[in-house]
């Protein structure tokens, strides 16, 4: 068997091809590392900014120097997240709902305003003037509820408005109940 020795020419050239591949994958790792970086900046951002807001909430601000900043100069962010409630709304509304109906109908004039009444302040400790060891709510649970007949009594409300311009067509408030009628046909 034969030997040859490999002419300089095809090492310079294997050298050259060598040097080319090692530069390319160089590069390529290059590129594909700046990209990544690229693409974490915006978590990179939040999480610094969100540990910005965290070191200055939780550090101790009495040996650093603070300055007042007025209400308008803080920068709020609100996060509108979407309610995923796993069932589809519309079949519990009645056909045709619009919950933006009437919105602007409302007149304020014809609505009669309550004023709730405040808490008094009476100017003196009331506890002088109960008994020793009073306790108001004492008792509280001690009372039966299956004992005590509610008695409802039916009063006709008036609204002022007519109920039937805001329920669906064809609205029975009934509907589902078991109802317990009697035919009675007379002949």
């Amino acid at each position: 068997m034969k030997t040859t020795e490999p002419k300089k020419n095809h090492i310079k050239s294997f050298n050259k091809y060598l040097l080319t591949f090692l530069l390319s994958v160089l590069f390529i790792l290059n590129i594909s590392a700046k990209i990544n970086i690229e693409g974490d900046t915006i978590n990179d951002n939040l999480s610094t900014e969100k540990h910005k807001l965290e070191k200055e909430l939780f550090t101790n601000t009495e040996d650093s120097n603070t300055e007042d900043l007025e209400i308008y100069e803080i920068e709020i962010i609100e996060l509108e997240e979407e309610v995923e409630l796993g069932f589809d709304t519309s079949m519990y509304l009645p056909k045709n709902f619009n919950a933006l109906k009437g919105k602007n109908d409302l007149d304020w004039n014809a609505i009669e305003l309550v004023e709730l009444e405040e808490d008094v302040e009476l100017g003196f400790d009331t506890a002088k003037y109960l008994p020793e060891n009073f306790n108001a709510l004492k008792g509280k649970n001690d009372l039966d509820w299956n004992t005590i007949e509610l008695i409802e009594i039916e009063e006709e409300i008036e609204i002022n408005f007519d109920t039937k311009d805001y329920l669906p067509c064809g609205f029975d408030p009934y509907k589902g109940m078991i109802k317990n009628t009697v035919d009675v046909v007379v002949n």
